[in-house]
């Protein structure tokens, strides 16, 4: 089961949900977290791998009915 770690006192949901709010993609996500710096401290190698985790690892039947759904919306 995920958990919605912290890092540096800030959820990983936050830092997923500010990418995501921007457009981001998976192709850059990882490369971003890695020139954050948050209270001077660079986010490690195995955070940076949990976050990707939680935010791109859907569930298959969730994933096919928004897609289905963006589609019907003409998105």
């Amino acid at each position: 089961m995920f958990e919605n770690k912290k890092f540096e006192g800030i959820h990983y949901s936050r830092f997923i949900a500010s990418y995501n709010n921007m457009k981001g993609n998976d192709r850059y996500f990882k490369q971003w977290l890695r020139q954050l710096v948050i209270n001077d401290k660079h986010i490690p190698e195995d955070v940076i791998n949990e976050m990707w985790e939680l935010a791109f690892n859907g569930k298959l039947e969730l994933e096919n009915n928004a897609a289905k759904f963006l589609e019907e919306k003409g998105l």
